[in-house]
């Protein structure tokens, strides 16, 4: 291939594919009993905070109205009880995950350094060393929490959205169809941006790695800059590599930021819809005010899981790029490998046996002939004849 510098960008060699997934998948299958208690517990927390809203429906329409004070505090000792159990579990859960993330990025970087010492020197000739070191550190660490909260909040926010919805419908089946209206317009918004996401992000990804391509280069070579005065013009590339990196994060950043007020005003709107259904359109009288506030509550919260899954689905999409870059450097081929049945090489002393041979001058005086000797690590030989005469001048 053509040397790649760091003003060219870089390009895959395949777009992304499942299959990348599904290989990513094998760094947490060892981790997968901790994850699964982590989900388990989060299931539990986020399944004790959804009865809040159905403890507040109780209260508005018969503890509130009946003037029920002792009813009302137990109702708000319970409430308060089910964010606790809800807090206590999450708290255990973010612990597990925290230990789980940092093992995943062992396993990664591990793999990643190990091929990397197989591969030729024409790889190491081709590439810069900054665009090989970004892949090793920074790559890593933004891919492991993809791979490690990322999926599994997928799952936990998958069975919350099925847990809030279940509760909508049980506190009252037209409010909650309304909320499920929106639902259809969300799913055309984030389809529009997920292609927009990606692209951006991979530019992102280019970006970051010509100038760390030619950072690394200028600190190792500061000396040879000095020498030729080259700091100016060294300077002015820099800045040029800087600007594209900012202008490639601003326009991928814009489009990350518009998951989460897009969500949100279709939230909105949803809300309002329920109180204007419910007050209006489904007559007045026919929805009790803590139907309306519960069902409310429960919109919010169906809409909290689908932020968090697109904030996920962000996220995911900016680690794409980076994954495509990892495996891509694992599956460079190696040219030359050990063949089957290769055995170590014993520990090499670094010595030097010189055995019968012969020094001379070109002149053939002051000949040596069959010297035998050795050269032990950290020696040094010296051979000292007579100097070769100088002729006479004319």
């Amino acid at each position: 291939m053509a040397r790649n510098t760091y003003k060219v960008d870089e390009t895959l060699e395949q777009p992304f594919q499942v299959k990348h997934l599904l290989r990513a998948s094998s760094y947490i299958k060892k981790w997968k009993k901790p994850m699964l208690i982590a989900l388990v517990l989060s299931g539990l927390g986020g399944a004790f905070g959804y009865l809040a809203p159905m403890v507040i429906q109780y209260a508005l329409d018969h503890a509130v109205p009946e003037k029920n004070t002792r009813m009302l505090l137990l109702l708000v000792s319970v409430l308060a009880a089910v964010y606790l159990v809800s807090v206590i579990f999450t708290t255990i859960r973010s612990r597990i995950m925290v230990h789980v993330s940092q093992e995943i990025i062992y396993d990664i970087r591990k793999d990643l350094f190990a091929h990397l010492q197989e591969l030729p020197f024409r790889y190491y000739d081709d590439r810069p060393h900054g665009k090989i070191l970004i892949r090793v550190v920074n790559y890593v660490n933004s891919v492991s929490d993809m791979l490690s909260n990322g999926l599994i909040n997928i799952v936990l926010e998958g069975f919350n959205l099925i847990f809030i919805t279940l509760f909508m419908f049980l506190v009252d089946v037209q409010l909650a169809l309304v909320v499920m209206c929106g639902v259809p317009v969300l799913t055309v918004f984030m389809l529009w941006v997920k292609n927009k996401q990606r692209k951006a992000w991979q530019a992102v990804s280019n970006k970051n790695s010509n100038l760390n391509a030619y950072l690394q280069e200028n600190i190792v070579g500061a000396r040879i800059t000095q020498i030729f005065a080259r700091e100016k013009e060294n300077q002015k590339t820099f800045e040029e590599l800087s600007d594209d990196c900012r202008k490639t994060w601003n326009t991928a950043v814009r489009y990350s930021n518009l998951v989460w007020p897009g969500i949100d005003t279709i939230s909105v709107f949803v809300r309002a819809a329920i109180f204007l259904f419910g007050l209006v359109f489904f007559g007045q009288g026919s929805k009790s005010l803590g139907t309306i506030v519960a069902v409310s509550s429960y919109a919010s919260f169906f809409w909290q899981p689908i932020m968090n899954l697109g904030n996920i689905f962000n996220n995911f999409i900016n680690n794409i790029a980076y994954l495509e870059r990892i495996f891509e450097t694992i599956d460079e081929p190696v040219d030359i490998q050990d063949k089957e049945g290769a055995v170590e090489m014993p520990p090499i002393r670094g010595r030097v046996t010189f055995d019968h041979v012969t020094f001379s001058y070109e002149e053939g005086t002051d000949v040596l002939q069959d010297v035998s000797f050795t050269v032990e690590p950290g020696e040094s030989v010296a051979l000292v004849g007579r100097p070769v005469p100088e002729k006479a001048p004319s």
